[in-house]
């Protein structure tokens, strides 16, 4: 499980400079063989989607393996999958390297630019699959952080409460040698958050270091595998030492009988001319002129190209360079300088009040109570990131399951409609009871996902509309459930079944628009709100109140769909009667939720 998102990011990083190359020109080739780069580039390419191709069967492979110990885990594998087939990223790399590749005419060449825009749509899909991938131990991370940031919030405002009580004391002219004291109580304190911040600065650089050197050590792997089964068998050094020794053999007899018959030919013919043996000696000048020219100008090539090489390698340690320095500044925990300051000044307040300078003292102390509301804002900011993450993660989690519900449930649809123009005479031999059974079982397997869906809901604790939306989507999925176990495919079960299908819709279509708003305010680099690190609402307050208009609505139609297909003069059966109070509850749940909704009772 753990290699199949590094070798996700491996692909990703592996398919970026093949997009590079393609929006480079190919004049830099020789014109000997100007379709030698696109060659190059589709080869490139095909190799990227058969890896793919690969990966993607590894998600089925390794899902039904774990299915049973880590079913969590493996459902995600699964929507992965389905993700990728959704997004038709195998097909759009076929595309791309047949854009890649010349005719064998030469008639049409590659095609760089549309092969550079699909090449950037292809990646932005495949990063999607990977955010999906990494969802679950993402928010197990987030969670995690989000702890440790909320603990040093706590030590942090402790330190300043201290620090605004000794300044409060000292104002007040208290004994100096007891303010010296209380103020070293509170550096003590300062120096332990400083103390605390280095350790877990240390143990998540460690972890990250370690998981660094395993992905380098399967991405070696990968690479030795590959160069094993695609590279041609090399002959051993004495193997080729004998094979050169053969041919200069062959070449020093040769040599010796093509002399033997040139000198029996010149012995025959006389000598040559003055005349002839010049003409000879400038050609042959002149040829090795030309021959030596065309050495020298492949030397400078070469050079060229081993300096282009050094240089694409140099900016290369570079950029890891770069990015290592930038990883370390990311293990350290923002605001430690401040609190480094804040301790300096509380030294020198400590002096202060020592030489009874107590003017001196206070000006430390709030310099230093300054530094720690840096921190604390500090602190504060990193939190609020962490919650916009920990939203982000929830919402792309929502959305793939919600998008396998709504494929499973449009098909139960279609099927629940096929089955019901069956005419009831042929329904026994078109085996009717059957049919409905399968279409009944995938709605309960669409039931168990929607329960799961309810539990993610209610475990991020942020919405009121559509966790009360999910509940009673599930009672709905369990009419239909009850109504086919009845072999009942009339107008009430598609109707029930097609507000399920509308109420999948209108999540997805709201969990879509906020990712895509949380991503515009990413790219724009709106200001976040540090002094308000409340947790953000996984949808905000527009999208809760046309959830509960949707239920409403619902409600309503069922209710006339019930008095429709009744007569009021013919008593209702026991099923409609449970089917009327079931719509009076969800009416009683519906207007408490609307109340929570006013209230704020979700915040």
């Amino acid at each position: 499980m753990r290699n199949l998102p590094i070798l996700l990011i491996w692909m990703v990083m592996a398919a970026a400079p093949v997009s590079q190359a393609q929006s480079q020109s190919p004049t830099g080739s020789s014109e000997d063989s100007p379709a030698a780069p696109a060659a190059d580039l589709s080869n490139a390419q095909k190799q990227l989607f058969r890896d793919y191709e690969r990966f993607e069967k590894s998600l089925y492979d390794v899902a039904e393996q774990i299915r049973q110990k880590d079913p969590e885990q493996a459902e995600i594998l699964y929507r992965a999958r389905s993700k990728s087939q959704e997004e038709n990223v195998l097909q759009e790399m076929e595309l791309i390297s047949e854009l890649l590749s010349p005719s064998t005419q030469g008639d049409q060449p590659a095609q760089y630019g549309p092969a550079v825009d699909r090449q950037k749509e292809v990646l932005a899909r495949m990063e999607t699959i990977l955010k999906l991938l990494q969802s679950l131990d993402e928010r197990q991370r987030l969670a995690d952080e989000m702890r440790r940031i909320q603990e040093l919030l706590k030590d942090t405002n402790r330190v300043i409460a201290g620090q605004k009580d000794v300044r409060a004391e000292t104002l007040r002219g208290r004994d100096s040698e007891q303010l010296s004291e209380a103020q070293k109580k509170v550096a003590d304190k300062a120096d332990e958050l400083a103390e605390k911040i280095d350790e877990q600065d240390k143990a998540r650089e460690d972890s990250q270091d370690s998981s660094d050197s395993e992905e380098g050590s399967d991405e070696e792997s990968n690479t030795s595998e590959d160069s094993s089964s695609d590279e041609p068998k090399e002959t051993s050094p004495a193997e080729q030492s004998e094979g050169e020794k053969s041919e200069s053999d062959g070449e020093s007899s040769s040599s010796e009988s093509s002399s033997s018959e040139t000198g029996e030919q010149s012995s025959s013919s006389g000598e040559r001319s003055e005349g002839e043996k010049s003409e000879s000696s400038e050609s042959e000048s002149s040829g090795q002129k030309s021959e030596g020219e065309q050495q020298q100008g492949e030397q400078q090539q070469g050079e060229q190209q081993q300096g282009e090489q050094q240089q694409g390698e140099q900016q290369q340690g570079q950029q890891q360079q770069g990015q290592q320095q930038q990883q370390q500044e990311q293990q350290q925990t923002a605001g430690r300088e401040q609190l480094e300051q804040a301790r300096k000044e509380m030294e020198k307040a400590i002096e202060d009040l020592l030489n009874e300078q107590n003017d001196e003292a206070v000006e430390d102390q709030d310099s230093a109570i300054a530094r720690l509301e840096e921190l604390k804002a500090e602190l504060e900011e990193i939190l609020r990131q962490l919650r916009e993450e920990e939203k982000e993660s929830y919402l792309t989690l929502l959305e793939a399951r919600f998008q396998n519900m709504l494929t499973r449930q449009l098909r139960v649809n279609s099927e629940t409609v096929r089955i019901n123009q069956i005419p009831e005479d042929a329904r026994l031999q078109q085996n009717y009871a059957s049919q409905t059974a399968d279409v009944r079982k995938q709605q309960e397997d669409n039931l168990i996902d929607a329960q799961k869906a309810l539990n993610l809901l209610i475990e991020e604790g942020s919405s009121v509309a559509f966790p009360e939306a999910v509940q009673q989507m599930n009672k709905n999925m369990q009419i239909v459930i009850n109504r086919l176990a009845n072999q009942d495919t009339g107008n009430t079960t598609q109707l029930v079944e097609t507000l399920i299908a509308e109420t999948l819709e209108e999540m997805i279509e709201t969990f879509q628009q906020e990712l895509e708003d949380q991503e515009r305010e990413q790219q724009e680099g709106q200001p976040g709100q540090p002094s308000e690190p409340d947790d953000p609402s996984l949808v905000n307050q527009i999208a809760e109140l046309k959830m509960i208009r949707s239920l409403q609505l619902q409600i309503n139609r069922i209710t006339q769909q019930i008095g429709t297909e009744n007569d009021p003069s013919v008593p209702l059966d026991a099923e409609q009667l449970d089917l009327i109070d079931d719509l009076a509850r969800r009416q009683q749940r519906i207007q408490k939720a609307t109340y929570d909704l006013s209230v704020g009772r979700n915040k």
